[in-house]
């Protein structure tokens, strides 16, 4: 390996680990923040509320985790070439199942807290939020590994 090489590798590492941390970082400020303010609006009745903030929330929310997602997956393939540690790898399948399950598992219920009546509106909030947490699991473990890859170089 000639120096180059080896400062690219490490440039990768770096960036993969920052965006992996990026999107940890996204998805734990939802746990943190958004997913207890939904919790509570629930408990106090405030059913109006989240049914007129869930439709202009939800849009903002997905246009920034697209290419949050994409470049987690991106940058920790690039970083898996380049370096071969699995770690990588691994982190790139965590961060990109990501997407497809909030499409395929919350997918329901975000259509239902974007177009639902106030009565829907309690029972897919909760579950919404329930069902949030995996994915959070799924980020934070994804950047453990890269740091833990990281930390290796």
């Amino acid at each position: 390996m000639n120096h180059s090489s080896i400062n690219n590798d490490k440039v990768a590492a770096v960036v993969a680990t920052a965006c992996a941390g990026i999107a940890a970082g996204c998805l734990t400020f939802v746990s943190a923040v958004d997913v207890r303010s939904f919790l509570t609006h629930v408990k106090h009745e405030k059913i109006d509320l989240i049914k007129n903030h869930f439709p202009v929330w939800w849009p903002y929310g997905r246009d920034l985790m697209i290419p949050v997602l994409a470049s987690g997956v991106m940058s920790n393939l690039l970083a898996f070439r380049l370096t071969k540690h699995v770690n990588f790898a691994y982190t790139a399948t965590l961060i990109g199942c990501i997407g497809p399950y909030t499409g395929i598992i919350l997918g329901e219920d975000i259509e239902a807290l974007r177009n639902s009546n106030a009565l829907e509106v309690e029972k897919c909030t909760r579950r919404f939020c329930k069902l949030h947490h995996l994915r959070l699991v799924a980020a934070a473990a994804g950047f453990g590994l890269s740091l833990f890859a990281l930390a290796e170089m």
